[in-house]
């Protein structure tokens, strides 16, 4: 029977009703988790695509069996085409942890827990694959640290700049690793989450994600900075110093930290930074290490390497221009970051994985979407850093080390 609504003469078409239920269900969705969504899977599915027509018409050979054997892998066939291509380097470790924990002399102990934790977790209602469970948990954590991208960055500069600093930050030359089996995504979500929470006085919220962060990554521990300017900020500003809870939450990362760092120490023998050391990495002075970088772009003619110091020249410039505009805390939150990119010199290179480190500075991608505005210059930069990931994630399929 037709509806009172419908107009006579029309036809149902199969499926009319679940089109028009989807098309209902999306404009209830939020606009931030939408965006969230159509970046998260829409980039996830390109790049799968991507990665298995490359594997099938370019010989790839799995990495992990040339970094450290990871269990479970998928070394040939289609499941190398679909999961064996993003076994590379640093998912291995984190695939290996996820199996066996951390073992005695294993430098594994330079990466933190919460990551490989949640890939086991997930990996038991996955049929026990580690590589498609590390895969979810990114993706997932994807579309989370979008979502809370949007929200702290539109509380303090309107969603119009959210949404473009959300899209650079997608689409960013190394934005390949918030979607291969790696801690970015992770680390990410959580610490825009904790300060989004933190910034709005939500603090019994903020607290268990502080103390997830100081799992999550070394530079986990660097929270405590912007949110101990947070708690500062907020108490001088309302006079009221009763809350005295809040003050609690920076010192969770710090203990996160801590804590690791001890049962590491226990369960392998060795600290991080010893395992760190055992590949060849070090500390230096800023000028040194940019030295250093220069000689050995010059030197290898290092494609990889002269992009990390072009990013990382990028980030401390956006950073310096954006001083006056940024809250504070956006500041506290990056700068800690890029002083520790400056005073760690690589095992492989100088400047090793600084562009992925870049990568989680969102403040410089909320200056960059500032600067830019509306119109030309924003869709030149987009198109022009979508281009860039595309060869960042053929050199990540093909087995070459991107960060």
């Amino acid at each position: 029977m037709r509806s009172r609504s419908e107009p006579a003469g029309t036809v149902a078409l199969p499926g009319a009703p679940v089109a028009a239920r989807l098309g209902r269900l999306g404009r209830a969705c939020p606009p931030d988790l939408r965006l969230a969504l159509l970046l998260g899977l829409g980039l996830r599915a390109a790049f799968s695509l991507f990665a298995f027509a490359l594997a099938t018409i370019v010989p790839v050979r799995p990495a992990c069996a040339l970094s450290v054997p990871a269990p479970q892998m998928h070394p040939a066939g289609l499941g190398f085409r679909l999961l064996g291509v993003w076994e590379r380097y640093d998912a291995c470790f984190y695939q290996r942890i996820a199996a066996g924990g951390y073992r005695p002399g294993d430098e594994g102990v330079a990466f933190f827990p919460l990551y490989p934790a949640l890939t086991r977790a997930a990996a038991t209602v996955l049929g026990g694959d580690l590589t498609l469970a590390g895969l979810v948990v990114s993706g997932v954590a994807t579309v989370a640290a979008l979502v809370g991208l949007q929200r702290l960055v539109a509380r303090d500069f309107g969603p119009a700049v959210a949404r473009r600093a959300t899209l650079a930050l997608a689409l960013f030359p190394t934005a390949i690793f918030l979607f291969v089996p790696y801690a970015e995504a992770l680390y990410l979500a959580l610490a825009v989450w904790a300060l989004y929470l933190a910034r709005r006085g939500e603090w019994g919220r903020a607290a268990p994600l502080a103390l997830l962060t100081g799992l999550a990554r070394t530079q986990g521990v660097l929270l405590a900075v912007p949110l101990a300017w947070e708690v500062y900020r907020q108490w001088r500003q309302a006079g009221d110093r009763r809350a005295w809870h809040a003050a609690l939450v920076p010192l969770l990362p710090a203990a996160a930290f801590g804590a690791f760092f001890v049962f590491g120490r226990l369960a392998s023998g060795l600290t991080l930074f010893q395992a760190e050391q055992a590949w060849g990495g070090g500390s230096a002075a800023p000028w040194t290490l940019l030295l250093h970088s220069g000689q050995y772009i010059v030197a290898h003619a290092d494609v990889v390497e002269a992009s990390n110091l072009l990013a990382l020249g990028l980030a401390v410039a956006l950073l310096a221009a954006g001083a006056r505009r940024l809250p504070l805390t956006y500041t506290l939150y990056a700068v800690p970051q890029i002083a520790v990119i400056l005073l760690r010199e690589g095992g492989r290179s100088p400047l090793m994985s600084a562009s992925r480190f870049v990568l989680v500075l969102f403040p410089c991608f909320v200056v960059l979407a500032l600067l830019l505005g509306e119109g030309r210059r924003h869709r030149a930069w987009l198109i022009g850093s979508a281009a860039l990931l595309t060869l960042a994630l053929t050199l990540y399929v093909g087995g070459s080390f991107v960060g």
